[in-house]
């Protein structure tokens, strides 16, 4: 090994000093990469498509709201006095998982303190853009979901 490093007129030391910078450079994306993953604005969309089944209208009341999952990507669906609605429940800041405060009529995420309106608009807080909506139907008393 001496010999081909020497013929390569590179010496011992430069070679590992090669190896540990290569080895801290490899440490540094690694810890880098999940950092900017996780501080990126996250929207998920499942692959379902068409018409999809969630439940039963009555199991929400006046008010009311039922979190599902549907294609791998959270939904939440909120009954007001006149209709049903339908947003991702996916928050558009950092990806947390948002929630119906029935109280203050609002959607709130719980990591960062945003707030959302009952049409998915931001109100307050770092969320970059509002909730996306989703088309909810109720069709023979059974609530269905276009993901």
């Amino acid at each position: 090994m001496d010999e081909l490093l020497l013929r390569k007129g590179m010496s011992r030391r430069e070679f590992l000093d090669w190896i540990i910078k290569g080895g801290l450079l490899t440490t540094l994306a690694g810890l880098l990469f999940p950092a900017l993953a996780y501080l990126w604005p996250v929207t998920r969309r499942g692959p379902v498509s068409g018409l999809i089944e969630v439940g039963r209208a009555d199991d929400i009341g006046v008010w009311g709201s039922k979190k599902t999952v549907v294609g791998g990507t959270a939904f939440l669906i909120l009954r007001t006095p006149n209709e049903y609605k339908a947003f991702s429940a996916v928050c558009t800041h950092l990806g947390c998982i948002v929630s119906w405060d029935d109280t203050k009529r609002q959607i709130a995420c719980p990591c960062h303190a945003g707030f959302f309106d009952v049409e998915g608009r931001v109100i307050s807080g770092p969320p970059p853009s509002p909730l996306p909506p989703h088309e909810v139907k109720v069709i023979d008393g059974k609530l269905f979901l276009r993901p």
